[in-house]
C-alpha cells in the first residue's frame, strides 16, 4: 500500500510540473529559477548594470536589485525593475560588492540570491599631452649610447664606439615605440642585433629571435615622472637591449620576464631619455634613446624665385660657371614651379605637374619646358629621405628622385635617363628661421651645383 502511495505521488507531482498546466507549482518554479547577470558599462569598470533573469520567466514578477555599497546609507543604490536591467556607479576604487537581487510575485514568498562583484578600478588613460614618452624612440646615434659599467651611468666595462653606429646599424634603427594610450612596441624590422645566448652562433645583425622579436600584441608600460621610472609589461618587450632584467642577464630566450623596470631621467626638452638598469654583481646598463620627430624640413619646397637660386660652379656656394638670371623666372617657369615634397615619414616626392624643364640628355630635341621624361617624372612612390641636421646632409633615395635638378648626382652629370641614380647625398644647409635651404652636390671635376629651396 505504502508503493502505491508513493507512485500515485510521482504521477501526481509529474502531472503538477508539465509546463503548460497553470499551477501554482509553476508560479512557485517562476521565482525558484531566480538568476541574474552583472556587466561593466563603463571603462573605468565603475558602472554596473545587473539584469534579473527567471526561468521562464514573467511579467508580473518585481525585481529588488540591492547593490550592496556599504559606503551608502540610504536606498539609492537599490532599484527595483520588473526585468530590464538596471545600473549603479561604485566608487572609483577596486572593490568586492555583494549584490543581492529579490523576486517578488503576489502571493508567494520571495525568493533572493546573492552574487559577490568585484569592481576593478581601472585608471583613465592618459591624453597625448598627459604622456610625455608618447611617440618613437630609438638608441642616439653617437658613441657610448649602449654600455655596462659598475655603477649607474658608468660604462667603463663596455660601450659601443661611433664605429658600431655602422657595424651595429641593425641594432640602431631599432624603435621603441610609447602609445599615448599606454601601449608599448619593440618595432625591430627585418634584423637587430642577436646574441649566442638567443641561439645564434655568433652575435651579429640577423632575423629577431622570439620573444624579443616585437611581436607581442599587449604590452604596456608605465612612466612614473616623480620616481623616475618606466616600467615595461608583456613577455619580450624592452628597451635598450633584450638581454638585461632587474637583478641579471638573460642566459636564454625562453627565460624573458613578464615585467622590466628602468631607471629613467627625461630631458627638460623631452626628446633624450637615459635609462640605467641594475643586473647582478652591482653592474648596470645604460642606454640612451632620442625622440624621432619630424625633421625640420618636413613640408613642400621650391626653388627660390630668385636670381642664382640654380648654379654650378668651381667651389661649393660658387656658380661663376652659370647661374639662372631673373629673366630665367618666367623663361623656366616650369621649372620654378616644380615641388619637393619631404613627409614627416621620411617620403619624399617630385611633384612635377603637367610640365618640367627638360634638357638633351633626356631625349628632348631642345632643352626647354615639355612633359616630365621618366625615371624623373614624379611617378616613384617610394621614394625617402633622410636628414642629417649634424652632418647637414639630406640624402634621397629612389631612382629618379632629385633636388633642385635631375641630372647632378655624386660625382657627375647624368647622360641618360636610363642612368638615374637609386641614391643622392646633398650637402644641406638650413637658415635659422627653417624657411630657406642651401644644397651643394659636388660633379666630376670638383665642380658643384648649388640649390637654394624656399618652404612655401
Amino acid at each position: 500500500m505504502k508503493r502505491l502511495n508513493k507512485g500515485i505521488y510521482i504521477l501526481s507531482f509529474l502531472l503538477l510540473s508539465i509546463p503548460f498546466a497553470c499551477t501554482e507549482e509553476e508560479d512557485f518554479s517562476i521565482i525558484a529559477g531566480l538568476d541574474f547577470t552583472v556587466a561593466t558599462l563603463n571603462a573605468e569598470g565603475t558602472k554596473t548594470g545587473v539584469l534579473p533573469t527567471t526561468v521562464p520567466g514573467d511579467g508580473r514578477i518585481v525585481y529588488t536589485v540591492d547593490f550592496g555599497d556599504p559606503a551608502v546609507t540610504d536606498d539609492s543604490d537599490v532599484f527595483q525593475t520588473s526585468g530590464p536591467m538596471v545600473s549603479y556607479t561604485y566608487p572609483a576604487e577596486s572593490l568586492t560588492y555583494n549584490i543581492k537581487v529579490t523576486a517578488s510575485l503576489d502571493g508567494k514568498e520571495d525568493v533572493s540570491i546573492t552574487k559577490e562583484h568585484t569592481v576593478i578600478f581601472v585608471v583613465e588613460e592618459p591624453s597625448p599631452a598627459d604622456a610625455p614618452l608618447a611617440g618613437t624612440w630609438k638608441l642616439a646615434p653617437e658613441a657610448g649610447a649602449v654600455g655596462v659599467g659598475p655603477a649607474k651611468d658608468n660604462v667603463s666595462w663596455w660601450s659601443n664606439t661611433a664605429d658600431d653606429l655602422t657595424a651595429r646599424a641593425c641594432l640602431f634603427d631599432d624603435e621603441f615605440v610609447f602609445g599615448a594610450d599606454g601601449s608599448f612596441k619593440n618595432v625591430l624590422g627585418s634584423d637587430t642585433w642577436v646574441e649566442k645566448w638567443q641561439g645564434a652562433a655568433a652575435e651579429g645583425c640577423a632575423a629577431p629571435v622570439a620573444p624579443h622579436d616585437g611581436t607581442i600584441a599587449t604590452a604596456t608600460y608605465t612612466y612614473n615622472a616623480t620616481a623616475k621610472t618606466i616600467t615595461i609589461k608583456g613577455k619580450g618587450a624592452y628597451l635598450g637591449l633584450p638581454k638585461a632584467y632587474n637583478g641579471g642577464e638573460l642566459a636564454a630566450s625562453g627565460d624573458a620576464k613578464d615585467e622590466i623596470t628602468y631607471i629613467a631621467e627625461l630631458s627638460d626638452d623631452g626628446n633624450t631619455l637615459d635609462l640605467d638598469i641594475e643586473i647582478a654583481g652591482g653592474g648596470f646598463w645604460t642606454f640612451k634613446l632620442v625622440k624621432q620627430v619630424a625633421p625640420a624640413i618636413t613640408g613642400t619646397w621650391k626653388l627660390a624665385a630668385k636670381s642664382a637660386s640654380i648654379g654650378v660652379g668651381p667651389a661649393k656656394d660658387n656658380v661663376s660657371w652659370w647661374s639662372n638670371t631673373a629673366d630665367d623666372l618666367t623663361a623656366r617657369a616650369c621649372l620654378f614651379d616644380d615641388e619637393f615634397v619631404f613627409g614627416a615619414d621620411g617620403s619624399f616626392k617630385n611633384v612635377l605637374g603637367s610640365d618640367t624643364w627638360v634638357e638633351k640628355w633626356q631625349g628632348a630635341a631642345a632643352e626647354g619646358c615639355a612633359a616630365p621624361v621618366a625615371p624623373h617624372d614624379g611617378t616613384i612612390a617610394t621614394a625617402t629621405y633622410t636628414y642629417n641636421a649634424t652632418a647637414k646632409t639630406i640624402t634621397i633615395k629612389g631612382k629618379g628622385a632629385y633636388l633642385g635638378l635631375p641630372k647632378a648626382y655624386n660625382g657627375g652629370e647624368l647622360a641618360a635617363s636610363g642612368d638615374a641614380k637609386d641614391e643622392i647625398t646633398y650637402i644641406a644647409e638650413l637658415s635659422d628661421d627653417g624657411n630657406t635651404l642651401d644644397l651643394d652636390i659636388e660633379i666630376a671635376g670638383g665642380g658643384f651645383w648649388t640649390f637654394t629651396l624656399a618652404k612655401e
